[in-house]
């Protein structure tokens, strides 16, 4: 079994701080990707609105809230990938970029930002 390094950029811990009642939901829901990311999960790709989420997955915490996450290893293997914050990062490692409702959560930054190291 596959030990998946954890990262998450500065947009997702703020979200975290933001949605507090939902922390519990997420931090569980971070542990179940971290075990298998590929398992219940949903590979992304170009949006309706013209967002393109190719390299991307989502995970659903409730019907309306989502975590949105790239696994190293399959981000790589994306050309058309914009969220892949890999390039010194094992292939094991998941970098949740964001969480929050359906609309704001596909509505994430394009732009790679830096990511904060989980201890």
């Amino acid at each position: 079994m596959t030990i998946y390094h954890v990262e998450y950029t500065p947009l997702f811990e703020e979200n975290l701080k933001r949605y507090r009642s939902m922390r519990r939901q997420i931090r569980r829901k971070v542990g179940r990707v971290l075990k298998d990311p590929y398992a219940g999960t949903e590979r992304l790709g170009k949006i309706p609105g013209g967002k393109d989420l190719r390299g991307c997955r989502s995970i659903r915490i409730t019907r309306n809230f989502r975590i949105i996450f790239v696994v190293c290893e399959e981000c790589r293997r994306v050309p058309a990938c914009k969220f892949c914050f890999c390039e010194e990062l094992p292939g094991e490692t998941v970098v949740f970029i964001t969480v929050g409702p359906h609309e704001r959560a596909y509505a994430v930054r394009e732009e790679p930002v830096e990511y904060a190291v989980a201890l």
